[in-house]
């Protein structure tokens, strides 16, 4: 017999419910493809393997780009470091963690230089871009709420 108060009987919305089918999908894909990858590199021939590695190494910055976010983005280094800080330090590590895994996993021939100046003017490229979106929202947020700050005040002088 089922429990009826173990199962979530509330009633979602659609796009509560899509948001669920996306999560799920997602966890569900990275679990397969964990497994396959582990079972790829076990049995595959040597002509896979490259691209197997390759594949690891994807997952591997897949995992450092959220770790790094954790780290820099958490409350306690928020109220500790100023915004572009923690943007420039986030920057420097994660283009760290890329270039060793550039090397490691030869997504960079190591002896072209070209290549190497290419792959970092397309990351500072990239990371200038985001830079100026989240900046750009987080000052609209802080000035939205800078406004709201000044309503509610004004509302509790004149009562």
């Amino acid at each position: 017999m089922i429990d009826r108060d173990i199962i979530d009987t509330d009633k979602k919305t659609p796009v509560e419910n899509l948001g669920q089918l996306v999560k799920s999908t997602c966890i569900g894909f990275t679990v397969a493809m964990v497994a396959f990858l582990a079972l790829g590199t076990c049995f595959a021939d040597d002509a896979a393997r490259q691209g197997i590695y390759y594949c690891w190494s994807i997952l591997a910055a897949c995992v450092a780009v959220p770790a790094l976010q954790l780290v820099f983005f958490t409350p306690a280094v928020i109220r500790r470091m100023a915004y572009p800080a923690r943007l420039a330090l986030f920057g420097a590590c994660l283009y760290a963690a890329l270039c060793a895994l550039a090397f490691i996993f030869a997504w960079v021939p190591v002896n072209n230089p070209g290549a190497w100046v290419t792959l970092t003017v397309v990351y500072l490229a990239i990371l200038a871009v985001l830079t100026l979106v989240f900046t750009a929202k987080l000052s609209r947020e802080t000035r939205e709420l800078n406004d709201r700050l000044a309503e509610y005040r004004k509302s509790r002088e004149t009562e």
